[in-house]
This record gives C-alpha cells, structure tokens and sequence, in this order.
C-alpha cells in the first residue's frame, strides 16, 4: 500500500473532521457535548508538529498485523477495549484526508509551505494501525494511531518542527469552501515520555462551529504515535486520556 505520511500539526485532522461525517458536531475538549471520534485525526498518522527525538537506526519495524494487536490490548479510561479500525478504513481514511489536504488553501501562505512540504516520501512498506473509543454520554473520545516503517530520514525531521509551532501558531485553512480558523497551543507534561510533545488545536469553522482537540505525539522503538482526545469534563481530562493512552501503547513496544 502506496501511503503518503502527512505532517501538519492538526491541520489535516481538522479538514479531515471538517469534511466528514464527524465534523457535523460541533465540540470542544473542555464541553462535554463534543462528540467528534477523532478518528481521522489518528488515522492521518503524522498529521501533527512533534519535537520527538528520531528513531535509534537499530528501531525494529513492525507490521500491520504486530500494530494492530498493539492496538488491540489498549483500553480507554473506563477500561473498555479500543475499536480497532481494519486496514482497509485505515487506507480510506489516509486517501481521504491525503486528497483534502491537496485541495487546501492556508494562510499565511508561509504555514502553507510548513503544512504541505512536511511530507513523507511515499512507501510501500508503511505499516499503519488506528484504535478509538467514545462515550457516548460524555462525548469523551479518544484516539490513538501507530505507523512504522515511515523511514528514518523522516522520523529525523520530526523535531524540526516544534519550533515551528511559534511562527504557525495561527492560521486560516480553507478546504472545498470551508474555512477552519485554526489556533494551536503547545501543552506540557501531557506524557511520561520524556520526548513528547502535546498541545491542543482549538479551531473555528466559517458556519460558526468551533472544535477543540488534544494532540500528544512520540517516536518508540521507530513507532510514530499519535494520540487525540476530545470532549468530556475539561482539557485536563482529555489530555490526561490522550497522554495515557500514548503512554500505554509505547509500554506495549518491545
């Protein structure tokens, strides 16, 4: 499978949620009628600016197969096991948000470049693996992705983009007519991993809907994870079950 990694520190989550089934809700990490999954969010697999240190050279690379059992121990915080997306919604996930990224417009036209020059070479060797779970009565959700085989030219460049979270801070995304305001805010001690990084992506639509999610990402054992959580009691709450549920599958990682 021919996969295009993709970079954007939230801003092909938020057209991914924006232009799909999920964007219809309108949410916020700290009000608790969000009901977005965050799904595509973790699907897109390096979706996200992370200062993660690179992969050692000898980082072992994993199947589809080996991410998804992974993926398939993890439990969220009420200890219900994750929904684990089949590679196939995987892949159709990626292509999606891969063809709404390509049709984007950002501003500053400098965040642009950032957003979509960031990008993986394409592989064939990519193996990708993506788990959710929601609350239905809380609108808690929490996603969680892990890609390996992405390349350690790649991996090498993640921590580049930390710094560039300062200068694209804010931006205006337009994709098929619909502007995202978008605003990113860079979290600390959202995981025990000592080189992670999180921060929360509030972002406003043009028909007024407004969105907010915690984004917490590493590298472990040559693995990109990506975890988001949105809704439920607050943004601690969520970004604690997004840290957690990182936490826990780079524990799994041997």
């Amino acid at each position: 499978m021919k996969i295009t990694a993709l970079r954007t520190f939230g801003a092909a989550a938020l057209v991914a949620a924006t232009l799909s089934a999920c964007g219809g809700t309108s949410g916020s990490a700290s009000a608790g009628d969000a009901k977005a999954t965050g799904v595509e969010a973790a699907a897109t697999p390096a979706a996200t600016a992370t200062s993660a240190a690179p992969a050692p050279p000898s980082a072992r690379t994993y199947t589809a197969g080996e991410l998804e059992a992974v993926v398939g121990r993890l439990k969220d915080d009420q200890g219900r096991a994750l929904s684990v997306l089949s590679a196939a919604d995987v892949a159709a996930s990626l292509e999606q948000t891969k063809a709404a990224m390509a049709a984007m417009t950002v501003e500053p036209a400098a965040c642009r470049e950032l957003a979509l020059a960031g990008v993986a070479p394409s592989t064939d060797d990519a193996a990708f693996a993506v788990g959710s779970s929601v609350d239905q009565a809380s609108g808690a959700s929490t996603a969680i992705s892990l890609s390996s085989g992405l390349g350690e030219a790649f991996l090498a460049r993640v921590p580049d983009m930390a710094a560039d979270l300062d200068t694209c801070s804010t931006m205006s995304i337009t994709a098929n007519g619909v502007q995202i305001n978008a605003n990113v805010t860079v979290l600390d001690g959202i995981s025990g991993l000592p080189d992670a990084v999180g921060y929360r992506t509030d972002s406003e639509i043009s028909d007024g809907r407004r969105q907010s999610m915690i984004t917490v990402q590493a590298i472990q054992q040559g693995v990109l994870l990506t975890s988001v959580a949105s809704g439920g009691a607050s943004e601690q709450e969520a970004a604690d079950r997004a840290g957690a549920m990182l936490d826990a599958a780079a524990a799994l990682l041997k």
